[in-house]
């Protein structure tokens, strides 16, 4: 089954400057919170993104027995910023529209 239709709202969020410097925070966020001894609370902005990344390792392993390893799953978990990142500034974009922007 193709998507058919794309909201414009995502297919421009998926290029938009907005969404990199979204991803490049997001994926410092857990950066910071992995490799620092900051509390592991100060990811909770990136858990959507480490969630599916965990549920893609997990069903790469169990259906395919492919295991990623640490380095595999850090990088989903990269992918999955991206993904939110899209996410995050679709859902403004459209919420700036309804509402207006006085930027």
């Amino acid at each position: 089954m193709a998507l058919r239709y794309v909201p414009p709202a995502v297919r421009a969020a998926t290029t938009a400057r907005r969404t990199v410097l979204a991803a490049a925070a997001l994926v410092a966020t857990v950066w910071l919170a992995r490799l620092t001894p900051l509390p592991d609370a100060l990811s909770v902005v990136a858990w959507p993104a480490l969630a599916a990344a965990f549920l893609l390792d997990t069903a790469l392993y169990n259906e395919l027995g492919v295991a990623v390893g640490d380095a595999g799953f850090w990088a989903l978990a990269v992918v999955g910023c991206y993904v939110e990142a899209v996410a995050v500034v679709a859902v403004a974009d459209w919420i700036r529209s309804r509402v207006g922007s006085p930027f």
